[in-house]
């Protein structure tokens, strides 16, 4: 059975429609069979880049990208956004191919404001490297670089680096376990 898709350009991103209510999203660059399904809301004044086969699923809850002037936000291939995202890019994010982000996940590069007189909150990049998983209501703060093959355990404040190929988890998220992830696997969503 051939299922058809109707193809169809908003600004400068391409998507696939089926079932799904697509928003204008005004990115840069956009690869091949993006998806959205449900409420999607783009604030981008700087530079958004998203690969191909990138689905963003955000129902029940809507989802919300916002890239400032001069920010620079790159979301690789095969990567899944579940609902209620919340990315805030204000200076660099870097999500890697074959990634799933889980819902309710918050990802920002500032702390927007200053804590009081002497801080000195400035916007640090976050590296989210390939083939992560990162669960549901995980919050992900400035300069953070998350090793390839991860995951992060729902629920977690990532407060610094984790390495590859590990489980990590808790408040603040810290290495629980090694895993085991082969060189050609792939991380997959239903």
């Amino acid at each position: 059975m051939r299922i058809s898709f109707k193809q169809i350009r908003i600004g400068k991103m391409f998507a696939v429609l089926k079932g799904a209510v697509i928003l204008p999203i005004k990115a840069n660059s956009v690869g091949r069979l993006g998806r959205i399904a449900g409420r999607l809301m783009v604030r981008n004044k700087g530079k958004l880049i998203i690969g191909a086969n990138v689905s963003f699923h955000a129902k029940p809850f809507p989802s919300s990208i916002s890239v400032d002037k001069q920010a620079k936000l790159w979301v690789g291939d095969n990567v899944f956004f579940n609902y209620g995202l919340d990315i805030g890019c204000t200076k660099s994010i870097r999500i890697g191919d074959n990634t799933i982000i889980g819902p309710m996940v918050n990802i920002i590069d500032t702390n927007f404001h200053p804590v009081d007189v002497e801080d000195q909150s400035f916007s640090k990049d976050i590296v989210i490297r390939d083939n992560v998983w990162i669960g549901r209501g995980v919050l992900i703060l400035p300069g953070i670089t998350i090793g390839q093959n991860s995951v992060i355990a729902a629920g977690s404040v990532v407060t610094r680096n984790i390495p590859d190929n590990v489980l990590a988890g808790g408040a603040p998220a810290k290495v629980i376990r090694e895993i085991r992830v082969p060189r050609e696997w792939v991380r997959r969503y239903n």
